[in-house]
């Protein structure tokens, strides 16, 4: 929204402006919400026995870097920022980062696969967004890093064609019933001949 009198951005308009860039990496990282077990010792006093209250926690991993690791207490802000997550977490669905698993790409071997995930690289979509300092711990990263970026372009393109293909044959199904139809027209029209 902008200030009606001056025609400038106000502070709201400039704050979520600010949170799209400073959150546009987030589809990178691998996040999980669950519930934990938190003791509440003023309770356990009072009862006499352990009480625990349950609160949702968030895990957030970044592909590649093993020793970067959140875990917190989820606020809102972390409900907005990954709401697909945050959605599937209380309808009790899989969590799961969506892409294609490294297991289902014909260019990973198992040895590779396992070495990835053990860096908490989990899709093809991950691997070709590796950053640089992670990526120079694995080797061959880069070039694999490039095979995957590549993969995944050319299957953006064969979606793109296959969806043309679609089109065409749409098209051409009906050219050829307006030739039916129009063959059926001139036959009608056409006299008939007397015996």
């Amino acid at each position: 929204m902008q200030n009606v009198m001056s025609g400038l951005p106000t502070y709201d308009d400039t704050m979520s402006l600010a949170n799209q860039a400073r959150f546009a990496m987030d589809n990178k990282l691998y996040v999980v919400f669950s519930v934990q077990p938190i003791y509440n010792a003023f309770q356990s006093n009072e009862q006499g026995h352990p009480v625990y209250d349950e609160e949702e926690y968030i895990k957030i991993f970044v592909p590649g870097d093993t020793k970067t690791t959140v875990e917190c207490p989820v606020t809102d802000e972390f409900r907005m920022r990954f709401s697909k997550q945050y959605d599937n977490f209380k309808k009790n669905l899989s969590q799961a980062i969506s892409g294609m698993p490294l297991e289902a790409w014909t260019q990973m071997s198992v040895g590779r696969v396992a070495e990835l995930k053990a860096m908490g690289v989990h899709t093809v979509e991950q691997l070709a967004g590796l950053d640089d300092g992670p990526a120079q711990k694995l080797m061959g990263a880069h070039d694999l890093r490039r095979k995957a970026q590549a993969f995944l372009d050319a299957s953006k393109g064969e979606a793109e064609n296959s969806k043309l293909i679609t089109e065409l044959s749409k098209r051409d199904d009906e050219i050829n019933l307006l030739k039916q139809q129009m063959q059926q027209i001139l036959e009608a029209q056409k006299p008939k001949a007397k015996a």
